[in-house]
């Protein structure tokens, strides 16, 4: 009887398995990261006791992990296959990382695209990823877990030493200056990475799996077990011992370089694990290649591994930026492992399964995405951005959300099975809105590289055709798949709007997200490197000139020195291109013609100028801007100077341009002039017209959007047959395409002159009784408070000045 109850008993399901494994895994990794962080603040261990934990974790603890998993590898039943698919995706986004970050940085640094490449592609393997792995295929393939172990070396002893060659490299640069020949620097490196703790020990591991025949001694294992078991924990505690002092430097720009690791670290590398993976074809049929691709997605969405920052640490290269984004990272990457362990243990689907749910995701989050888009879209409106550049780019990329939100709902509306016009007509307004949005995106990213290396006049005459080409080609396109392909059910069901042609909209789309993806791209890549150049130049020429003293605008009235044949110069002065002193003149005083020196001309006009760069260095305070008043970044540069009746033309697009937005230029001026922003822009920041920084933080999104795309695109193209981590791409391919709007009403919803300042007024009226604090003049104040006043400067005020501005570490 006891046996027979036993018997009905349902096995424990793999993936609540997971779930009961995964919780505790990233409750200790954070409660030991906020001991850690607890500690720095209440400071219980000083700096100089970090560093000493630092050198334990990284010469001492680290290795040991290293050579133990290394020298106790079974190598005898391995699926090599599996193992290159592994080696072959790493490579892939180790390198790709690493060309976009040379290309970005400027000038080069070799340590930090070294530091980026691991971060992207080595795993915390160990102290998350074994748990869930085991818990997951425990009966389906115990061998699963030992390939934990297995793939550890690929990043350890292949792509980890080329990054430690580039970090080599670029710290003696540093260190030793770039005038360092080529042999000594040959030498160094050599050294550098000979001496390393963590080469050392990998190599040694190697040679001790095949001296002990992966059985090493009892003594040497208990002594490397000792020091390895304690990597874990010192490292995540040293990790939040970093995190003190830094929280706060964590907002605006500082945040995009973190982001962008851990999207291409729990996006990218996923989905090029499972495609490589697919490609080979590891298992002996296809199921089993199933397995091993689903798992190669799996294992990519592993954060980050601790000895990142370890190595940061190591070569001193951007330790705040790599604690920050593993801290994020492993936050990010909890519910996206949650997902996919759920998702594995997904067998024999059936897409009626689970199409009704996500017909129903996607109308409800399209609804949403109505809403939000037709939001920004009002704000757009009534701030009167829509007639800015590029602001005009990004209010047609929001109509085309809506559109796309619009079809997506008359998609489950209308239902799915309907033919004849209404069936053409969903479709229409669909794929509109969706191939729309992918082509703003580009023309988005052109208008801005251009702005940034061209001028504002060049990108209005590049205007017309940028709108003709983003609704024309869409309309082109949805012209050609109703007249001339027949619908088609694919593998999905045929219930997918994105699919309604079947393969070849599924073509059409790779096509088309492919070119847009790569256009925007390479312009982020050229607005970075000009944009880095330009600000390159403004410290030069301030240190040329003494003063700093930059205009950044010129008049029309000044024709024959802005906008003649001949280019724009700043005269400025210095000491002769050899370097030598100057007789008779004081090392402490200027160069200056005057006291011997030769003169030195900079041409300004042959430099990349911003367009978000038009105050004086020396004076950051708002102008008042007319439509005849011109900056240098709204003509082109001498370089690219056009005849004297293109140059007449050029200024009169300008300054019609100038004139039909100088209304709101003035609103915000005025705002500014009455203290109303003060909350919201310092004094010492530059005004920024074109709101660079929210546009890039925009394109970053839509392209990790355009990636999704393309892999359920792909999948969708060569997929046999269905599984979980299929069924996981479409909702986040749902998610990505129809919230982008979301993201939009996130980035400029929330307009500050439009809504947050009237809110703040408003709140302050009814609170404080005056929308701005009125101080009392001086003279008004009775005898009494200037004396109290007085005393308190005199007695009080050092005091208070000394116990603010002591160390809170």
């Amino acid at each position: 009887m006891w046996q027979g109850n036993s018997s009905d008993v349902a096995p424990p399901n793999p993936g609540d398995i997971a779930m009961e494994n995964l919780y505790p895994a990233l409750i200790q990794c954070f409660a030991v990261i906020i001991c850690g962080y607890v500690a720095g603040r209440f400071n219980l261990i000083s700096q100089t006791e970090g560093k000493g934990l630092g050198t334990f974790v990284g010469t001492f603890a680290l290795p040991s992990l290293i050579f133990l998993s290394l020298a106790d590898l079974d190598l005898s039943s391995v699926n090599w296959k599996f193992l290159l698919s592994l080696l072959i995706a790493k490579a892939v986004v180790f390198v790709g990382v690493a060309i976009v970050t040379l290309l970005i940085s400027r000038p080069v640094n070799l340590g930090r695209a070294g530091l980026f490449s691991i971060f992207c592609t080595q795993s915390n393997d160990f102290a998350i990823g074994y748990p869930i792995v085991a818990a997951l295929y425990q009966k389906s393939h115990p061998e699963f877990p030992a390939y934990i172990y297995l793939a550890a070396p690929i990043s350890l002893v292949i792509l980890n030493p080329l990054a430690f060659v580039l970090m080599e490299i670029g710290n003696k640069r540093q260190s030793e200056g770039r005038q360092i020949s080529g042999c000594q620097l040959i030498w160094s490196v050599v050294k550098g990475i000979v001496l390393n703790p963590v080469v050392l020990m990998t190599t040694l591991g190697i040679l001790g799996n095949v001296i002990f025949r992966h059985r090493l001694p009892a003594t040497i294992s208990g002594v490397l077990q000792v020091l390895g078991s304690s990597f874990s924990a010192t490292a995540l505690f040293l990790l939040g011992l970093r995190m003190v002092g830094k929280v706060h430097k964590l907002q605006g720009a500082v945040l995009v370089a973190p982001a962008i690791l851990i999207a291409v670290k729990l996006l990218v590398l996923p989905l090029v694990a499972r495609e490589v993976v697919s490609i080979i074809k590891p298992g002996v049929n296809e199921t089993d290649t199933l397995d091993y691709g689903t798992f190669g997605f799996l294992y990519g969405t592993f954060p980050a591994a601790p000895g990142v920052f370890v190595f940061a640490t190591q070569y001193n290269v951007d330790i705040d930026l790599i604690a920050s984004a593993m801290v994020a990272c492993t936050f990010i990457s909890a519910p996206l492992m949650f997902v996919s362990a759920r998702m594995v243990t997904l067998t024999k689907l059936d897409p009626s399964d689970y199409l009704p749910e996500l017909d129903t995701f996607v109308f409800r989050i399209s609804i949403a995405g109505l809403f939000f888009s037709l939001w920004v879209i009002i704000v757009f409106i009534l701030s009167k951005k829509y007639k800015r550049v590029p602001h005009r780019f990004t209010f047609c990329l929001i109509i085309s959300q809506f559109i796309a939100c619009a079809g997506a709902i008359l998609w489950t509306v209308l239902g799915q099975d309907n033919e004849g016009w209404r069936s053409y007509l969903q479709f229409s307004i669909f794929a509109l809105g969706v191939y729309g949005c992918r082509l703003w995106t580009a023309f988005l990213g052109v208008g801005l590289v251009f702005m940034q290396c061209r001028s504002l006049c060049f990108v209005l005459k590049l205007q017309p055709y940028f709108i003709i080409l983003g609704w024309g080609i869409p309309a082109v396109i949805v012209a050609a798949l109703l007249l001339v392909v027949k619908k088609e059910v694919i593998i999905t069901g045929g219930r997918d709007p994105n699919f309604t042609y079947g393969e070849i909209q599924a073509v059409v789309a790779t096509f088309l997200l492919i070119v847009c993806m790569l256009v925007t791209l390479g312009c982020l890549i050229l607005h970075q490197r000009y944009r880095q150049r330009y600000s390159r130049y403004l410290l030069l020429v301030q240190d040329v000139s003494g003063d700093g003293n930059i205009q950044g605008g010129i008049t029309s009235d000044e024709e024959d020195e802005g906008v003649g044949s001949e280019p724009k110069t700043l005269s400025t002065e210095s000491c002769s291109s050899k370097g030598e002193a100057c007789e008779g003149r004081n090392p402490n005083e200027p160069c200056s013609s005057g006291n011997g020196c030769c003169s030195r001309v900079v041409d300004i006009e042959d430099i990349t100028v911003s367009h978000n760069r038009r105050l004086s260095l020396s004076d950051r305070t708002p102008r008042r801007r007319t439509a005849s008043t011109l900056s240098a970044g709204d003509l082109c540069p001498g370089e690219f100077a056009c005849a004297s009746d293109g140059q007449e033309a050029c200024r009169e697009t300008v300054e019609k341009y100038r004139a039909a937005i100088s209304t709101v230029t003035e609103d915000e001026e005025d705002e500014v002039e009455s203290g109303g922003a003060a909350c919201c822009r310092s004094d010492n920041e530059p005004e920024d017209e074109a709101q660079t920084l929210k546009h890039v933080v925009l394109l970053l999104f839509l392209l990790c959007s355009m990636f999704v795309g393309i892999a359920l695109c792909v999948w969708t193209l060569v997929m046999e047959k269905l599984s979980g981590i299929f069924i996981e791409l479409s909702f986040l391919d749902a998610s990505l395409n129809f919230g982008q709007s979301i993201f939009a009403f996130a980035v400029f919803g929330l307009d500050s002159e439009l809504i947050v300042l009237p809110f703040i007024k408003r709140w302050r009226r009814f609170w404080y009784g005056s929308e701005a604090l009125q101080l009392v003049p001086w003279t008004e104040l009775s005898l009494e408070t200037r004396q109290v006043c007085e005393q308190f400067r005199k007695y009080h005020l050092d005091n208070c000045h000394q116990v603010i501005a002591r160390n809170r570490r």
